[in-house]
């Protein structure tokens, strides 16, 4: 894939294939990132109408202009085409990503927008756990961004440094990764999995290194032991530079768990790291050799070494190095006043976070209450088998839609499925429900659910209301979506199984809505008696 991406000029011309392009984009940002072709297919997903692709190809862009120190503004325009883009394709897993990467990219409390990346957070939290409690598995290609979302959220958390919500993310994520995904996405979820076996080991790195700051030190210890560590399997998939630096991780929280034994890796470990991106890494086989030394007595050695570390780790912002200083800012005398000094401020600093700790989980706790009520609010207008709008919601949008003015377009799509007595009468009502919500999935698909609607109006009648404001007629959306009905692996629901729709359709003023449905079903005895499986309008 990535040759493919190294090699192309454009987006393949199947929107999935595209989709699965963006992801390997995404991939290699930090290795050999692209930005030239990410912009190139960034305008041509916006061509040619494919939001959820835009979406990906955005948050490369997010990726790239913040590793590469772009001013702010550059970061918080790509941001906020990336939001707008997961606006647009309605799908609430990819909005969810593009709150968590605001809130990750962006400084909270923007004077000059007063927007709430923290509460923009603990909503994307609520949307993906929702979504991950309550959908089937039969995600497909959105089973791709699920974990993904997730590990988001972690990298926030843990920029945050609240590591307990970070693991709990990494976490959701590792289980979000259980769902199927289809052959040619496999990868992807692998790129993931490796992704997560590193985060997950430096967020119990830094939480272990705040502990021992605070004098946590058995806490510390127990925390270091009973920590996710990488399997023989998972180790042997890391890119080599990633093994060695994961190396690294675990040669410090080894010394944690005992500091009486090993230590003679470090030396081997040091060199292997010279090609390593972050001295970080080196500064962790240092912290571990201090932190032996501290346990030893020798408060002389844990100084020096810890000054060692401290000077490559810099400016770095992190409990590593707040470690650092702090080791070396020990003394043999306990009550001198640096190490006091050291002690008073690393406790005001884990009160602060245990307030903010507090604070992140009231958050997420109202927004979970608050998704709960909009989610029984929805299924009041919900259609129990599809999940689509049911008639009541019908009825609703229809009367805000006779209140607009001319200028608003609107498109009204009326679907049947074609002989879908007889799908009932040989294969069973079990395999025509299946029927019926594989539609329902198609459809919710081809729509914008911030502006749109998709309906089952009862049995196997179906209508899509689309909004037309800043896009072209929708005559060959309509199509695809019969198209799709008809290419969808109907023999995987039941051998032998066929299943196509017809479709009207008509266009107008939003506010003659009553007149286009009546045009659209008009068309649509003219598709079934032209001999059904197509859409005219």
């Amino acid at each position: 894939m990535k040759r493919i991406v190294e090699a192309s000029a454009t987006l393949p011309a199947d929107r999935f294939a595209a989709r699965i392009v963006a992801h390997a984009l995404i991939e290699q940002i930090q290795s050999a990132p692209r930005p030239d072709l990410v912009d190139r297919f960034a305008d041509q997903a916006v061509a040619a109408g494919w939001s959820e692709v835009e979406v990906l190809l955005r948050h490369s862009q997010v990726l790239h202009s913040s590793l590469q120190g772009r001013p702010a503004d550059e970061v918080r325009a790509n941001c906020d085409a990336m939001r707008q883009a997961a606006e647009a394709f309605g799908d609430e897993i990819l909005i969810a990503l593009a709150l968590a990467s605001r809130a990750l990219f962006l400084d909270d409390g923007d004077a000059a927008t007063g927007e709430d990346l923290g509460g923009g957070l603990a909503r994307a939290v609520a949307i993906l756990e929702q979504i991950a409690d309550s959908e089937p598995d039969e995600l497909g290609l959105r089973a791709l961004e699920l974990p993904n979302a997730f590990v988001e959220c972690g990298n926030v958390y843990h920029q945050q440094g609240l590591w307990e919500l970070e693991d709990e993310m990494y976490q959701r994520a590792c289980d979000a990764l259980t769902r199927p995904l289809p052959e040619s996405a496999r990868h992807v979820g692998d790129h993931t999995r490796r992704v997560l076996v590193v985060n997950r080991l430096e967020g119990v790195t830094t939480l272990v290194s705040a502990l021992i700051e605070v004098g946590q030190r058995d806490r510390a210890r127990a925390v270091a032991r009973d920590a996710t560590r990488p399997s023989p399997a998972e180790r042997a998939e890391l890119p080599p530079a990633w093994a060695i630096e994961m190396r690294a991780l675990e040669y410090f929280l080894d010394a944690v768990v005992d500091s009486t034994a090993g230590g003679d890796e470090g030396g081997e470990l040091w060199d292997a790291l010279a090609e390593s991106t972050w001295h970080g890494y080196r500064a962790c086989i240092l912290l571990a050799d201090a932190v032996r030394a501290a346990d030893a007595g020798d408060v002389a050695r844990s100084v020096e070494v810890a000054t060692r570390a401290a000077g490559l780790l810099g400016d770095h912002r992190s409990s590593i190095t707040t470690l650092a200083w702090y080791l070396a800012a020990q003394s043999a005398s306990e009550e001198s006043a640096a190490a006091g000094y050291a002690r008073r401020l690393a406790g005001l600093r884990w009160q602060d976070r245990l307030g903010m700790l507090a604070a992140a989980r009231a958050r997420l706790t109202a927004e979970r209450v608050l998704r709960e009520s909009e989610q029984l609010s929805r299924q009041a207008l919900a259609d129990g088998l599809t999940g689509l709008a049911n008639r009541h919601a019908e009825t609703r949008f229809v009367a805000r839609l006779r209140g607009r003015g001319e200028q608003n377009r609107l498109a009204v799509v009326l679907l049947d499925v074609d002989h879908f007595k007889s799908v009932n009468d040989t294969f069973g009502h079990a395999v025509g429900d299946k029927v019926l919500q594989v539609i329902g999935a198609v459809l919710q698909a081809a729509v914008r659910t911030s502006t749109d609607l998709a309906v089952r109006r009862g049995g196997d009648e179906f209508m899509l209301l689309v909004d037309l404001s800043g896009r072209p007629e929708v005559s060959f959306r309509v199509d695809d979506v019969v198209r799709a009905v008809a290419d969808h692996d109907w023999n995987a629901v039941a051998p032998g199984l066929r299943v196509s729709v017809s479709a009207g359709h008509a266009s107008g003023a939003a506010n003659r809505v009553d007149e286009l449905t009546e045009a659209a079903d008009e068309q649509l005895y003219r598709a079934k008696a032209a001999g059904r499986g197509r859409a005219l309008g």
